[in-house]
């Protein structure tokens, strides 16, 4: 007699097929994409367990032809300053709601079957996109499935939304009121936006309560001393040795940390030198949360991730430089909410970590607006909404 595994075994499977299945499609161009997705996914097991299953697909590498699906690889190499500028053009003509559409479906006949196989092979209860990429070409999927899936977009910028971003899904989850209104102006029907903030890490939530000096001693630093937070995104973008020096040579007493992320290169270099300040040098990391609760001012480059993280601790920041298009308007987000400066050159950082650690009470007034604009909630709220499509998608198709 044939058996089929154990009781134990039998349930496991019962539960795994009774879970709320979420498909979070994502793609490594830029390090913001993936971590939105394992925030969306941490936030929906902290709320609800094993009744869901989050799956986080990368659409480009796994299903896209080539060369999309080299994309990811060669993220970094479109982003040089060589690049740039043509990126810049291209990202700026195709932010118009129905150019942004045109350019999308232009595509469509190259990947129909492509966006087909994805959707046959990770069968979802709703299907959550954080890419702007993804969210024209899944609409017009399902305008003709004989069952449409619940779909749900997540905006993971900012300051500059792109039209791609404002696609007519079920739902469209808003890092903030700005992020809201524009989407209503591409369109989307305003009962279908919501405002959660921006998806972040539950860490970051977690690490809010203890004093500064408590991580710092956790990380091996020194606890008495005001400390400087020197990042360039992923993968190390930017003037960031440049500016770490610069902030050395503040003259004050200080402590420094330098996250030179995938940039071996970088990281190398940091490490060969020898720093006037205390000065603690990393690679890729996954403490950023703690590293944050423990500095007193952040600096770094302009990509929503970390502007969101910092907001969410509370921590002012100086940002050196953005990326044209995509993200000149977090500058204008982070500047205009009082919660930090734009500092491109290297003297100017000197002067601001100068300036604010020399001053309590003006770095506190930025760390409090900071403060003020931060959603340390966001990825639950976002979670919470998700769900609430799942099931009622569920409840529909069972009805």
């Amino acid at each position: 007699m044939e058996t089929h595994g154990s009781g134990e075994e039998l349930q496991a499977r019962t539960a795994a097929r009774s879970a709320t299945r979420v498909l979070l499609l994502m793609s490594d161009t830029g390090g913001g994409h993936r971590s939105v997705s394992e925030a969306l996914a941490e936030g929906l097991r902290a709320l609800y367990g094993d009744a869901v299953e989050p799956r986080i697909v990368d659409a480009f590498i796994q299903y896209a032809p080539f060369p999309l699906n080299r994309s990811p690889a060669l993220y970094p190499y479109m982003v040089k300053p060589a690049i740039v500028p043509f990126y810049a053009r291209a990202w700026h003509f195709a932010n118009h709601p129905r150019r942004a559409r045109q350019l999308v479906y232009l595509f469509w006949p190259w990947v129909r079957q492509r966006i087909a196989k994805l959707f046959a092979e990770n069968p979802a209860d709703v299907i959550v996109s954080v890419h702007p990429l993804f969210n024209d070409v899944t609409l017009r999927y399902w305008m003709k499935a004989p069952r449409r899936v619940p779909f749900v977009i997540v905006i993971c910028d900012i300051g500059s939304i792109h039209a791609l971003w404002c696609a007519n899904a079920d739902l469209v989850i808003a890092p903030h009121e700005g992020a809201r209104h524009r989407a209503i102006a591409c369109g989307v029907p305003p009962e279908r936006v919501v405002v959660t903030g921006f998806p972040i890490r539950l860490r970051f939530r977690e690490v809010r309560g203890r004093p500064k000096a408590f991580w710092r001693e956790r990380l091996g630093w020194r606890p008495d001393l005001p400390t400087v937070l020197v990042m360039g995104g992923g993968e190390g973008m930017g003037k960031v040795f440049e500016n770490a020096w610069a902030a050395a040579e503040a003259g004050l007493p200080l402590q420094m940390a330098v996250v030179a992320g995938r940039n071996e290169r970088l990281r190398r270099r940091l490490e060969a030198v020898e720093w006037p300040v205390p000065t603690y040098v990393y690679g890729f990391v996954r403490t950023i949360p703690e590293m944050m609760a423990a500095a007193d001012v952040i600096v770094t480059k302009a990509g929503p991730n970390t502007i969101a993280e910092a907001l969410a601790m509370g921590r002012p920041m100086i940002l050196t430089h953005y990326l044209p298009g995509q993200e000149e308007g977090n500058v204008d987000y982070v500047v205009n909410g009082g919660a930090g400066v734009y500092a491109p050159e290297p003297e100017q950082v000197r002067e601001v970590v100068r300036e604010w650690l020399s001053q309590p009470d003006l770095l506190e007034t930025f760390a409090t607006r900071a403060a003020a604009m931060g959603y340390p909630d966001a990825a639950l709220d976002a979670a919470r909404w998700i769900w609430e499509i799942a099931r009622r998608g569920v409840a529909g198709s069972e009805a």
